[in-house]
């Protein structure tokens, strides 16, 4: 979509900025205006929302500063976090609770209509991207996996994990307003940690909201800094 590999554009095809996000900006003071406007003309040719997601690692330091002079706005803001695996501990999922790696399509249909609850009302087209990706899910070599936890034959949380370079970063970690509180969702996050650990893993990273970020801290996680996304 865009030329000059010093920023990452990534266009899920759907009406949502859930999926269609820019990311991992390297400008510098000098080029960050004009390239910013470029990112913008860009993605505003595809007719679909975008939000753009400004890391501990973006350049230049004052990219939010120039976003917002071209007009984007701060919609959130959450923590970098970092954590190693081997200081994450093991613990048993609640009784309650049975945690299960995704291996069908029916589960993956569990865990998107799972994300898709994050909404009110819940998201139609959370629902239809894990449908069309569900293909490249199941491959042999992809590099993400997911997990789903069920009380009984409900599907109440979930998350997914994806690898790359020995780490491992951990994604939409989601339980169902009802049965939070109960564990449920630290279970799902140690499973998908699991995984991550099988496949090689040494280290694990996320995003957490402000309530979130004190249960991960209590599993070995820190902050590192702060995460900002930013409405175009």
């Amino acid at each position: 979509m865009l030329a000059g590999g010093d920023v990452v554009i990534a266009d899920g095809g759907l009406p949502d900025d859930t999926f269609n996000l820019v990311c991992r900006a390297r400008f510098t003071e000098d080029t960050a205006s004009k390239r910013v406007a470029d990112v913008i003309r860009a993605t505003t040719s595809t007719g679909r929302p975008f939000s753009w997601w400004v890391a501990p690692t973006s350049t230049p330091a004052n990219l939010g500063d120039v976003l917002l002079e071209h007009g984007l706005s701060i919609s959130e803001t959450e923590e970098a976090m970092v954590a190693d695996l081997d200081e994450v501990p093991p613990l048993p999922p609640p009784e309650a609770l049975t945690v299960v790696t995704v291996e069908t399509a029916e589960q993956l249909s569990d865990y998107a209509s799972l994300m898709a609850q994050n909404w009110a009302p819940p998201s139609p087209t959370v629902v239809e991207f894990y449908d069309k990706a569900a293909t490249a899910i199941f491959d042999h070599d992809c590099a993400s996996r997911f997990v789903v936890g069920y009380v009984g034959k409900q599907p109440v949380t979930g998350a997914e994990v994806h690898f790359n370079s020995g780490v491992a970063g951990l994604y939409g970690i989601v339980t169902l307003q009802a049965h939070r509180r109960k564990r449920f969702g630290t279970a799902a996050t140690l499973a998908a940690l699991d995984l991550a650990r099988a496949a090689g893993a040494a280290r694990a990273v996320l995003q957490a909201s402000s309530d979130g970020a004190p249960v991960y801290e209590k599993i070995g996680f820190t902050t590192l800094g702060t995460y900002t996304e930013y409405g175009m």
